[in-house]
């Protein structure tokens, strides 16, 4: 019994209070997009979930960026779940959180490369979920991937611009 406890992992708690604010920035963000219209335009809820991962290990973030849309989607019915918007997010949001917790948590590089990887991995992911979902709907696939691709480009140019910022002013708060 002693021993399946010195085996056990101790809990992170600064990580999972990390992880939990991440989350609920992630979540209270998009309302304030959205009462101007422009929530899907500049994607509100991917800025805290890449400012925050690094300062996260890589499960931590990942964990936030799939927790934030369900929960989101779950009070306040943003983003939907059908079309399943709130879960392609959920594979977008964490794979982002991840990537960049892995390329950016150790500070050796800038913060916009580890954005950029990010973004990239975010997606990837959401190409191969919009693609294959549309699929299953008998939607066209490659249409709907590319409008989803393209409508996102405001999103992408603002994260690689505010995140690396944010991130630059919060590292050096903490020394």
């Amino acid at each position: 019994m002693a021993d399946e406890a010195a085996a056990a992992p101790a809990l992170d708690l600064k990580a999972i209070s990390r992880a939990a604010l991440v989350t609920a920035l992630a979540i209270a963000l998009p309302p304030v997009f959205h009462a101007v219209k422009l929530g899907s335009v500049f994607l509100p809820m991917y800025l805290p979930i890449l400012a925050g991962a690094f300062f996260l290990p890589p499960r931590w973030a990942a964990i936030a960026g799939a927790a934030a849309p369900l929960i989101s989607a779950a009070l306040t019915g943003m983003p939907p779940f059908y079309p399943p918007v709130a879960l392609w997010m959920t594979g977008e949001l964490a794979a982002a959180g991840a990537v960049v917790a892995v390329v950016g948590g150790s500070g050796r590089r800038r913060p916009v490369v580890a954005v950029a990887a990010g973004l990239v991995a975010a997606r990837l992911v959401q190409a191969l979920l919009v693609f294959g979902s549309a699929t299953l709907m008998e939607l066209p696939p490659r249409v709907l991937t590319i409008a989803t691709f393209v409508s996102s480009w405001p999103g992408m140019i603002l994260a690689l611009v505010a995140v690396p910022a944010a991130v630059t002013l919060l590292r050096r708060e903490r020394t």
